[in-house]
């Protein structure tokens, strides 16, 4: 797991993982992971379930927050910044690491935080979030 991108001190987003890479990411040190991708949208993905049997026979917590950018809501939003509330070490992840970046995002900016100043130091970590604009507008705080 070399695709790990930090977006704070605990928070972490990647690509979609594999069943054999929660062990990998236990050895890590992380607590829980956010699975931020539906189910089916690859052939070659693991299924939610599979995941979060493994996450919790190593004794990770797993949390299904799935996502899709065109119906992008203020629950996801609140599940996934709920999620982060205990201060654990998290990997978020979906296909490529985007949306889990964009919740990121959103999460931070109902915090107080600049959207602008966000979606630059994103941006800065390999995510161009230019792409989600229309779908993150509604939800920003101006």
């Amino acid at each position: 797991m070399n695709n790990l991108v930090q977006l704070d001190g605990l928070y972490y987003v990647a690509p979609q993982i594999l069943v054999e890479d929660i062990e990998t990411l236990k050895g890590l040190g992380f607590e829980k992971i956010i699975n931020n991708r539906p189910d089916l949208e690859s052939d070659d993905q693991p299924t939610d379930n599979d995941l979060r049997a493994e996450a919790e026979v190593l004794g990770l917590e797993y949390v299904s927050n799935p996502i899709d950018l065109s119906k992008l809501s203020k629950e996801h939003v609140r599940v996934q910044a709920e999620a982060l509330i205990d201060s654990k070490k998290t990997l978020a992840f979906c296909r490529t690491g985007t949306r889990s970046s964009v919740l990121w995002l959103l999460s931070e900016n109902a915090k107080g935080k600049s959207s602008d100043e966000l979606s630059s130091y994103v941006a800065g970590k390999g995510f161009d979030l230019s792409r989600c604009a229309a779908a993150m507008a509604p939800l920003l705080n101006k």
